[in-house]
């Protein structure tokens, strides 16, 4: 029998069956499925069943009998779904009593994935023994399903069973980022010295970095602790296990920097600013744990880094003084001006626009006769560097000079807003419509340090920005209100769903990993707060 013919005797079937009794009920659907002899005709007729909108408690007796009685796997996986539809917890005996730890085919697996899943869409604490069963199934997409569920009832039984999961050096590399996840979701500190290992482990190329980082930040305060411990070299401990791996110290002080800036610990503020000095043989760690330190205190607002942020400046990389300056256009304030002012006029064009970036995400009117002199120098400069370096745009020195020239003036724009709002968050939220990117980046920040809740949803409702670097401004303006006002912190937890679904639909954009990362922090802060 041809697909299509099967659809078809399957439709008449409902048709006749619903006859003799009412189609909402489960007495139709039961004899519906007992018509139905295939196995794939009764999948059919179950997730007719799914989509009918009729489906409620009522269907449970029917529906555990089936899941007990029927024999074929897949059969049991669509009464799985069903059940996981209903989300009643006087499912979880009978999706418990039909899983099959001994199944090696594929028809059993799917079904012990759906049994898990359907487990987890109970949501109750009582399906915990039995999802804990299930990371014993052979198959690693029924683990995951446990494991996800586990990590979303933040079940505290399973943190044991992850910590193994999680160092389980034969498991794919997906499973033990799976087990990284649910013990960040779980929050439990038990965790924490495996998560901190993680940090560094590689396996099979393959880096647990991103997902045991943002377990650390969901961990809070007990994470906060042994980064701090780490960051000051008193864990002992961790140090010889560092030491026995042969891994480099430094990597530690880059990726505790990191955490504890996303945590905003102050108590790791004088060791950050130490970690500005960072001295390295190598010149690669050297510069990272420096701008590592540099963007953890930008995030914290730490006013004691200014003063040696703004020495360093005059580095002559345009990618670290890039970062050197970028902290400083978040930490606010108008005392790193003239070094800014100084590190325009040296270096490569690179570098120079980095030190002009920030300098006009901090000035007013008083610096735009420095920007225009800039802008007036920078046709020679460019001609300049093209007869000693060459690159891009060299073949035509006077025309690279004058839309370096132009590029400068833009920036401008950002010094005009700093003129008319000033100090002013509500002039500065109007700002937030602005067609130049750059004065978008400096409002939201400005806005997010005028500590106004009520201009928060302004922020909010450019969290789609296209640009990734205006919405990293964006994302950073909305932390910082919320930390900073209650009013804010309950408008930005009535604005979960929208920031979830977010999440949610570009998790596959590459463009907006970076500034998706600092969104997902400030998600996962407002859902502890709701917690």
């Amino acid at each position: 029998m041809s697909r299509l013919l099967a659809a078809s005797s399957l439709a008449l079937m409902l048709v006749f069956s619903g006859c003799k009794v009412d189609p909402t009920s489960p007495e139709y659907w039961e004899k519906t499925l007992g018509r139905a002899r295939r196995a794939q005709d009764q999948v059919r007729v179950i997730e007719a069943l799914r989509s009918s909108g009729t489906l409620n408690a009522s269907f449970l007796p029917f529906l555990h009998e089936q899941l007990a009685s029927d024999k074929k796997p897949e059969v049991k996986a669509a009464v799985a779904r069903a059940l996981g539809d209903v989300k009643n917890v006087a499912s979880v005996e009978p999706l418990g009593k039909a899983v099959d730890l001994g199944a090696t085919d594929s028809a059993g697996n799917l079904m012990n994935k759906a049994l898990a899943s359907a487990l987890g869409e109970i949501g109750d604490p009582r399906t915990v023994p039995e999802l804990m069963k299930l990371l014993k199934a052979r198959d690693n997409y029924t683990r995951i399903e446990a494991v996800d569920a586990l990590g979303r009832l933040r079940a505290k039984e399973a943190v044991e069973p992850l910590i193994q999961i999680t160092l389980d050096e034969t498991a794919e590399p997906f499973l033990n980022k799976k087990a990284i996840e649910a013990l960040g979701r779980i929050g439990d500190a038990r965790a924490v010295p495996v998560l901190m290992r993680m940090l560094t482990k590689e396996r099979r190329g393959v880096s647990f970095y991103v997902e045991s980082s943002f377990s650390l930040f969901q961990m809070g305060q007990p994470a906060a602790d042994a980064l701090l411990a780490v960051l000051e070299g008193k864990d002992e401990e961790l140090s010889r296990w560092v030491k026995q791996n042969g891994i480099n110290p430094a990597s530690y002080s880059f990726k505790a920097a990191e955490i504890l800036g996303d945590l905003r610990e102050r108590r790791a503020e004088g060791a950050l600013v130490q970690q500005l000095a960072f001295k390295h043989e190598d010149p690669r760690i050297q510069a990272g744990v420096r701008a590592r330190a540099a963007d953890a205190l930008a995030r914290m607002r730490s006013t004691a880094a200014v003063k040696p942020l703004a020495a360093l400046v005059s580095e002559p990389d345009a990618g670290l003084r890039r970062q050197y300056t970028h902290a400083l256009a978040r930490l606010g304030g108008r005392d790193a001006l003239p070094a800014l002012e100084k590190a325009a006029g040296q270096g490569d064009w690179y570098a120079r626009e980095a030190a002009i970036d920030a300098l006009t995400m901090l000035g007013d009117a008083r610096e735009q006769p420095a920007l225009e002199k800039l802008a007036a120098a920078e046709p020679a400069k460019a001609a300049a560097e093209c007869a000693e370096l060459g690159g891009e745009g060299c073949e035509d020195p006077a025309a690279l000079g004058k839309k370096r020239a132009e590029m400068i003036s833009r920036y401008g724009q950002r010094l005009e807003a700093a003129k008319t709002c000033g100090a002013d968050p509500a002039c500065w939220a109007k700002r937030l419509e602005d067609a130049d990117k750059g004065v978008v980046a400096r409002a939201a920040l400005e806005v997010g340090r005028g500590g106004a809740a009520a201009h928060l949803g302004a922020l909010l409702s450019r969290m789609t920005e296209k640009d990734p670097d205006t919405r990293m401004a964006l994302i950073l303006g909305a932390e910082w209100l919320v930390e900073d006002k209650k009013e804010a912190a309950a408008q930005a937890r009535a604005s979960l769903p929208t920031l979830e679904k977010q999440l949610s639909e570009e998790k596959s954009r590459t463009e907006y990993v970076r500034a998706n990362e600092d969104l997902r922090r400030l998600v996962a802060r407002l859902q502890r707060q709701k917690t």
